[in-house]
């Protein structure tokens, strides 16, 4: 195994005096790169000094749509301000709450001080200004994090070496709620594009019209999501192994396809085929083992399952097929199974579009009434997917 660069934490020898943030700080401006995070043991206090872990398998790089990330051969992960976009994609990627914004919309982290290194110049400053050797540097075969106050190890293989306390035990909550911030686009965008799939699957009237308009009206504001504007055509530079970059690829696709639609018919079967990837795409977007309220099996069925609860009420209506009924009646189910415990309401609302879809079989305009039903349930539990994150960040005082 080839050696890298990893920070070294001694939690027996740090005295909590904040030097390495203070000389982080004072080095590049404030961003707050390191932290120094205070923690009872016991009757005493002790601390950890982290920043970014350079980790052995980043997936602050692998996910971000731009190629901005880079990795050298001594393991030092870096980002290029050139072609960062300031999607903000690669922070909910990073579990150790590792990545901000600076004033220009651009993403910044802990560059370990490579010009110093590389140059000879110094070792990182943060080292350098540690009084007692808590914290060091050095090469390592691989990282030793694996300590109940940081998020699994095995997410992103962090190359940083924690010295564990000899005396006390650390108790401290790594798994933290937050709200998203800026998510409305991104729910419109969701719900918009998976009900223009499912409206285009079973070919309802004007299917290229009314899915192409669905599509414009979502993607619109999720362009807001970049920061740095000008560099946004970036986002479809790392197809090899960003979700979001083949989101947008096969997004603008299909909304090509959509419009060729409406003058070609054969155009039915690349669009459809170019939303359902980018819908796929979208699902695997919010698959991350950094974020455990969206990593999940409920993500994925609440994703495919509005594709199906927004479309099938009107296809129920305009074909009068028993079956549109019976698909409604199943996947309300399945939604009903994996939210029972998180949303009651969408529960609720589940069983009443299953009452008033058998009841539409006798009154047909009953069906609007589920429509109705459905796309409240899925906006509001869209909205909850959004406003309670459940994510792994640094740790906090029990």
């Amino acid at each position: 195994m080839e050696r890298k660069l990893a920070f070294i934490f001694d939690h027996n020898k740090c005295i909590i005096c904040n030097a390495c943030v203070d000389a982080c700080n004072k080095a590049y401006g404030n961003l707050n790169w390191r932290k120094l995070i205070v923690l009872p043991m016991g009757n005493v206090k002790t601390a950890l000094s982290i920043s970014c872990n350079h980790c052995d398998d980043p997936k602050c790089m692998e996910v971000c749509p731009a190629s901005a990330f880079e990795k050298n051969d001594m393991g030092i992960v870096t980002i290029n301000k050139d072609k960062c976009i300031g999607c903000g994609f690669c922070s909910w990627a990073c579990p150790y709450e590792a990545l901000t914004f600076d004033k220009e919309g651009t993403m910044t982290k802990c560059t370990f001080c490579e010009d110093r290194i590389l140059t000879g110049k110094g070792i990182p400053y943060c080292v350098e200004a540690c009084p007692t050797g808590a914290l060091a540097f050095g090469w390592v075969d691989k990282g030793e994090a694996d300590v109940s106050y940081l998020a699994p190890p095995t997410i992103t293989n962090p190359m940083i070496v924690i010295r564990k306390p000899k005396e006390g035990k650390i108790k401290a909550n790594v798994i933290h709620e937050k709200k998203e911030e800026n998510y409305i686009s991104l729910l419109l965008f969701t719900i918009l594009s998976e009900f223009a799939l499912g409206y285009s699957l079973f070919k309802l009237p004007q299917w290229d019209l009314v899915s192409l308009i669905s599509l414009i009206i979502g993607l619109l504001p999720a362009i807001t999501h970049a920061k740095v504007r000008k560099r946004a055509y970036r986002v479809v530079f790392n197809l090899k192994s960003s979700w979001l970059s083949r989101e947008v690829l096969f997004g603008g696709l299909s909304i090509l396809f959509y419009l060729l639609g409406l003058r070609f018919s054969i155009m039915y079967y690349p669009a459809l085929a170019s939303l359902a990837l980018a819908v796929l795409s979208s699902i695997m977007i919010y698959m991350l083992k950094s974020r455990p309220s969206w990593y999940s099996a409920d993500t994925p069925v609440s994703f495919i399952g509005s594709i199906f609860s927004l479309s099938l009420p009107l296809a129920y209506y305009f074909g009068g097929s028993v079956f549109f009924l019976i698909g409604i009646a199943i996947v309300s189910a399945v939604e009903i199974i994996t939210s029972f415990k998180k949303y009651k309401p969408r529960v609720y609302m589940n069983i009443s579009s299953i009452i008033l879809a058998l009841l539409s079989y006798f009154f047909i305009y009953a069906i609007f009434a589920v429509f109705i039903i459905n796309v409240v349930s899925e906006i509001n539990y869209r909205r909850r997917f959004y406003e309670k994150v459940l994510y792994y960040g640094l740790p906090t005082v029990l």
